[in-house]
């Protein structure tokens, strides 16, 4: 564990710490901007936009600035601690990452549910036959209305 995180320890909520735990033994630095982005990431609902994230750190008076956060952003889903979810309005949201899995993504509060059926496997083979890719991966994502939101007659 790093000496900054030790240090910080006390000031990152249990699951911010455990994200920093996780960076720390991929072997990435834990560094005080990337402490901050790491905490308001856990403490964030499901899914957060970049400006969501901002908004939060610079309420608690934590942000690193705009680049910093973009930086760590990019970090943490090349490290998969984070994953990116490729919204419909061309604004990406992010996640803590569960490794593999799909999911469905509210338009109207950006609340996430995972699902863990894929029923693609047919269709892998299908597509590695007819093009001769090796595929190795594949992103899986449904966006509509949560039941919350419709409830609240909130429009999408």
């Amino acid at each position: 564990m790093s000496r900054l995180l030790q240090r910080r320890a006390i000031e990152l909520s249990d699951a911010g710490h455990a994200l920093a735990e996780r960076m720390a033994a991929l072997g990435h630095r834990v560094t005080q901007p990337r402490l901050a982005v790491l905490d308001a990431a856990a403490a964030l609902p499901a899914s957060f936009t970049a400006a969501e994230l901002e908004q939060w750190l610079v309420a608690r008076q934590r942000s690193p600035g705009t680049a910093s956060i973009f930086r760590t952003l990019k970090l943490l889903v090349e490290a998969g601690i984070l994953e990116r979810i490729h919204g419909v309005d061309e604004c990406h949201r992010y996640t803590v990452s569960a490794g593999h899995g799909h999911r469905v993504v509210c338009l109207g509060c950006g609340a996430l549910s995972n699902f863990e059926q894929c029923a693609l496997d047919g269709l892998v083979v299908s597509l590695e036959q007819a093009t001769g890719y090796r595929i190795s991966q594949h992103l899986l994502e449904f966006f509509g209305q949560c039941p919350a939101c419709q409830r609240g007659g909130v429009a999408v």
